[in-house]
């Protein structure tokens, strides 16, 4: 059955012999098939390879609902320059270091609480977030300004004298402390770093808040006495720490119904005086002092 007859078409050799043409043209289309397709994939790869790392952080925000950042241009351009040095010009898309690599270089600068998040967003695009410190003030210490957050600890930038536009916290007896990237190494040392940001905080929120310039703790190891310093360069005794007043004091709230007071009568809470006292039941005024007397030089 399967074999030719006498002078009949031979059908098995033909399926055959198409059967291996069918092969090999096969087979070519493949190979054709494949050296075009990869030069697409080769381009697509090169590209990707070429492709300048492109690095985003969120930067933190005035307040809610205003645009913009209270965070300075050339402090973004120093922390978008650490991320890129971090990244590599080729970081390994499938692998997570140089993502860790990024979070561990820009949790040590102090502007971060802990480590932040970095994410992809793209083969060759990252966005970081975390969450920032607070500016609050600066402590003077020898001929710098050194910036802190509400929390005492230490931030990046270092100024001269009164240009960071924040309260000075003046008379500081220890220097700053030397950031090292871990929890806590970074906070300033001793009680009245904390005593004088306490004491910014409730001052902040009052309608005189402009007329402080900064707040002396030079004494402050000594006798628990904070003092507030006024732009035009007159001493206010407040006395102890907002929220732990000295023994024999009268209370925070007391403190500042009298700078209220001082304020509606003289236009002035320091009422034009170099030294006064709000830390007593009356306020007691100085007038024998002079305007330079036992302080450091805001």
């Amino acid at each position: 059955m399967g074999q030719k007859s006498e002078g009949g078409f031979g059908w098995q050799e033909f399926a055959k012999a198409l059967s291996s043409f069918c092969v090999i043209v096969l087979f070519g289309v493949m190979l054709v098939g494949a050296t075009l397709g990869m030069k697409p994939l080769e381009a697509r790869a090169t590209a990707l390879s070429d492709a300048r790392v492109h690095v985003a952080i969120r930067w933190p925000a005035l307040r809610a609902g205003q645009d913009g950042t209270w965070l300075p241009q050339a402090d973004q351009e120093v922390l978008l320059d650490l991320a890129q040095d971090a990244l590599g010009q080729s970081p390994d898309r499938f692998s997570a270091a140089p993502l860790g690599a990024v979070s561990a270089t820009l949790g040590a600068t102090g502007w971060f609480e802990g480590d932040p998040t970095v994410r992809r967003t793209g083969p060759a695009s990252f966005i970081i977030e975390g969450e920032w410190r607070i500016p609050a003030a600066v402590v003077r210490w020898q001929d710098k300004d050194y910036l802190v957050s509400w929390d005492a600890r230490r931030m990046p930038p270092v100024y001269d004298h009164d240009r960071a536009r924040l309260p000075v916290i003046l008379g500081s007896r220890v220097g700053p402390p030397t950031p090292t990237g871990q929890a806590g190494s970074d906070a300033w040392a001793g009680e009245g770093i904390g005593a004088a940001l306490e004491l910014i905080e409730v001052v902040s929120a009052q309608k005189w808040a402009a007329q402080i310039r900064a707040v002396d703790i030079s004494t402050y190891a000594d006798d628990s006495i904070l003092k507030l310093v006024t732009t035009d360069g007159g001493r206010v005794v407040w006395g102890g720490r907002p929220r732990k007043p000295r023994l024999g004091e009268v209370t925070t709230q007391q403190k500042l119904v009298h700078l209220a007071q001082l304020n509606h009568d003289h236009k002035r809470v320091d009422g034009g005086y170099p030294l006064i006292y709000i830390n007593t039941q009356r306020v007691q005024f100085d007038s024998s002092a002079s305007a330079g007397e036992s302080r450091p030089t805001p």
